[in-house]
């Protein structure tokens, strides 16, 4: 592990978030989102970038928070091993750098099987930002289920 961490700095509702640099593929303003009828709780819809299509995640329906009134409109596109999702985000904030003194795990009283993609919590400032392991934001099978409903939208 190196000895400071990039994380792209996100808002999702009150709360900040942070994913690996080195995950996001890019970072998307007002895009269109698709609603696919019938799709996974979590996934709001799909988006054609630049001739790929790719599944919307609701991070809120994952966390179970509650949905604002107004859309989100910044998306992060992450790059998992076997498929890119789009991360629906109320508000991209900074690039930061943190050094690991900063970074702490997330206590395990907090982390169980539903929990695993909380990887660890930096403090900035005072701040608490809790950092996202994206590789665990989907279970196998969700992942497995992702995936093909990626390539059956790819053929239609």
């Amino acid at each position: 592990m190196s000895e400071y961490i990039r994380p792209v700095v996100f808002k999702l509702g009150n709360q900040l978030f942070g994913v690996d640099i080195e995950k996001v593929q890019s970072i998307e303003k007002q895009i269109n989102v698709v609603p696919v009828p019938n799709a996974m709780p979590f996934i709001s819809g799909i988006v054609n970038l630049r001739g790929e299509v790719i599944p919307v995640f609701s991070l809120k329906k994952k966390f179970s928070m509650e949905e604002g009134a107004v859309p989100c409109e910044n998306t992060i596109i992450i790059a998992l091993p076997e498929l890119k999702i789009a991360l629906e985000v109320d508000e991209v904030m900074e690039i930061s750098d943190f050094d690991m003194e900063n970074i702490s795990d997330v206590p395990s009283i907090v982390k169980n099987e539903e929990t695993q993609y909380l990887d660890r919590v930096a403090n900035n400032k005072g701040q608490l930002i809790l950092l996202l392991d994206v590789n665990r934001l989907l279970s196998t099978d969700e992942a497995a289920d992702l995936q093909h409903f990626t390539e059956e939208m790819q053929h239609e």
